[in-house]
């Protein structure tokens, strides 16, 4: 028995529609992951070129920054006061954060078994402990002192800028890029 033209035309139509929908779908579930952590970005500070530049939220400090010089780019806690964040001329940054060439060998060897999908097998002090936080240095974007981060300064350092206020008294939120 053969199949009359018109149904097969209309199984056609049905088969593409179902293709499309299926590409649709297929797209919006990565563009829906894209906004998840692994889509996430943070902001650096390249110290020689002075400028702010996004990297992705799982970048590790020291960076090599965006104007040729190794190990410049830093981590920024960014500010803002008005209603968009992504207004430049509203941000401002609170400090700079960075890691101890010790404290950053650890973080890539945890993160590149992370990336091969395996467990890290060596040790891995939570952020909290006296290690990480006496590896872990901040300190003001117009300063060249690093604190480490269990210290008094550098607690001052990262709680200070809660008390900044905006042109209009706006309280500062932190701004991603």
């Amino acid at each position: 028995m053969r199949t009359p033209p018109k149904t097969l035309l209309k199984v056609a139509v049905l088969c593409g529609l179902a293709a499309l929908a299926t590409v649709f779908v297929v797209s919006r579930v990565n563009a829906f992951r894209q906004t998840g952590e692994e889509g996430a970005r943070v902001w650096f500070y390249d110290q020689s070129e002075q400028r702010l530049y996004a990297v992705p939220a799982s970048t590790i400090p020291p960076h090599k920054g965006i104007g040729g010089l190794s190990g410049v780019g830093v981590r920024a806690v960014v500010v803002t006061f008005r209603g968009d964040p992504r207004d430049a001329e509203a941000r401002r940054i609170a400090y700079l954060e960075t890691y101890a060439p010790d404290l950053k060998a650890l973080m890539e060897q945890i993160r590149q078994a992370r990336l091969g999908g395996r467990a890290y097998a060596g040790p891995s002090p939570p952020r909290e402990s006296d290690y990480c936080q006496t590896n872990t240095l901040v300190r003001r974007v117009n300063e060249p002192a690093w604190h480490t981060s269990n210290s008094e300064e550098a607690q001052t350092i990262r709680s200070e800028w809660r008390a900044w206020c905006g042109p209009q008294g706006q309280p500062p939120m932190v701004s991603a890029p």
